[in-house]
């Protein structure tokens, strides 16, 4: 498990030293990469505040994080001269809130919907867990999330599921910014990224790389039970927890879940 954050004095110190209007940036794996630069091609987005976040199931160290983040600060001041900058790494989780998402109510949801996947619920984590920050800012989250993926489905990112999390964020008054949303290919963000940087590889594993894939590798779901479990357990749930962080960045695991215990 990775779990430590940049310290809370120089969080609040980086975020008031930025322009008002700068916009968050995730940060992790090479398509969070390519939407950062893709989502710069805006008149609106100058500045960015790169924020790496870590689900309670991911482990590996940050070395390649770090060192990609420097390749992205260089290209972009050389594409921009200065006039558009990616700002320094902030790292930045919250084991509590994934785990009233993810984990707390596993067994229920599985009952209830006779459908369960952590993947799904873990995106939305990775989005809600920035709005605080996004709210204090430009109101803009950049994700590098994509439809398509060769041939591969990916649950996480299936068409209604990219959905739930735009209607979750948007719902703040934040814009989820999806720049990556109807590429196609791997090749593609090969060819926005720039520098060499394989697909999959330097950054984080997680334990549950893959759970919905069957041996074949082929993606094991059922669209009714999905569509249900977004509108009644995903929207609603992650609607409240946001509130409850936005009111208290610092609110524990208790409050998250007397706060959602009604919606289950």
């Amino acid at each position: 498990m990775i779990y430590f954050n940049t310290e809370n004095d120089k969080i609040e110190s980086i975020i008031n030293s930025l322009p008002k209007d700068t916009a968050i940036g995730e940060f992790s794996g090479r398509d969070s990469a390519a939407a950062i630069i893709k989502a710069m091609e805006r008149g609106d987005i100058n500045d960015v505040l790169p924020v790496a976040s870590f689900a309670g199931t991911e482990y590996g160290n940050l070395d390649a994080i770090r060192e990609n983040h420097a390749l992205l600060v260089e290209q972009i001041d050389r594409e921009y001269g200065g006039r558009k900058r990616v700002h320094e790494l902030v790292v930045y989780s919250n084991p509590q809130l994934w785990s009233a998402i993810n984990g707390r109510f596993a067994t229920m949801l599985i009952e209830k919907f006779g459908f369960y996947n952590p993947c799904i619920g873990c995106h939305a984590y990775f989005h809600i867990l920035r709005i605080p920050m996004a709210l204090r800012l430009g109101r803009k989250i950049i994700a590098g999330e994509r439809e398509y993926h060769d041939k591969r489905i990916k649950v996480n990112q299936l068409p209604q599921s990219l959905d739930a999390y735009k209607r979750i964020v948007e719902s703040f008054g934040v814009e989820l910014v999806e720049p990556l949303r109807k590429i196609y290919s791997g090749d593609e963000i090969t060819e926005i990224i720039g520098w060499d940087w394989a697909e999959g590889s330097k950054h984080p594993e997680c334990v549950y790389s893959g759970n919905y894939n069957d041996v074949s590798g082929k993606a094991i779901f059922d669209e009714a039970q999905l569509d249900r479990f977004l509108e009644e357990f995903l929207y609603p749930v992650c609607t409240k927890l946001t509130e409850v962080i936005i009111k208290d960045e610092h609110a524990g695991k208790k409050e998250m879940i007397k706060a959602i215990e009604d919606l289950i």
